[in-house]
């Protein structure tokens, strides 16, 4: 999690008697304090700065879920040697060695419980996929969660227009997610896969797969 640092100017005590504000002190004073405040930096591939696309959907998609009461922090930056440790979510290494800047926020629960993470990955300038990792347990307790987080990517990535186009055949978001849980259980697969092609000229994959905890779910979608 990132930490916002506050820096704050220590204020000397000094003895009144000794202390003779001038006009001139206070013009120097005011002059040294405007060099000490930092100005905004420009934002671009070098400055480490998340550009408008970075910013402006991670924000989207925390109001969205904070609607639902879904607490999702702020975005933590990572690129380098960073990338291969956390932000490796591709088979396909020509997709995956092209990734060269990962934004990644934590998931909680109305009760605080951890959920998953949503991620962005790209180029600094321009994100390339939003990707959804939400682990469940074995019980599939948190399955309205997963509905709740989808839902809230689609419609603050690709569009609201999933009930006009009803892709797949599925009237809704929840239906998808509910054909793709019921599937992976009867299939009794490790991983199993399910597309949505063509919605808003965007093709969509959620991949379950079962581990030790219960199951990942993994959402990909093109930006």
């Amino acid at each position: 999690m990132q930490k916002l640092f506050i820096y704050r100017k220590d204020r000397k005590k000094m003895n009144k008697k000794f202390l003779i504000p001038t006009v001139s002190g206070i013009i120097i004073a005011i002059i040294l304090v405007a060099f000490m405040i930092p100005t905004p930096e420009k934002s671009d591939s070098d400055s480490g700065i998340l550009s408008t696309s970075y910013v402006d959907t991670n924000k989207n998609i925390q109001l969205e879920l904070h609607k639902q009461n879904i607490a999702m922090s702020s975005a933590l930056k990572l690129n380098g040697f960073s990338i291969e440790k956390y932000c490796t979510f591709f088979a396909d290494e020509s997709i995956q060695n092209a990734i060269e800047y990962c934004t990644s926020t934590e998931l909680l629960d109305s009760q605080g419980q951890y959920l998953g993470n949503i991620h962005m990955v790209g180029v600094p300038n321009n994100p390339k996929y939003v990707i959804g990792a939400i682990q469940v347990d074995p019980l599939v307790s948190q399955l309205d969660e997963v509905k709740i987080i989808t839902q809230t990517m689609i419609e603050s990535t690709v569009c609201l227009c999933w009930e006009d186009v009803k892709p797949g055949g599925f009237d809704s978001v929840s239906d998808w997610i509910d054909a793709a849980n019921a599937h992976h259980l009867e299939a009794k697969r490790i991983t199993s896969k399910s597309e949505i092609n063509g919605l808003a000229q965007k093709d969509l994959l959620l991949e379950i797969t079962t581990n030790t905890e219960g199951y990942f779910w993994k959402l990909i979608i093109p930006s």
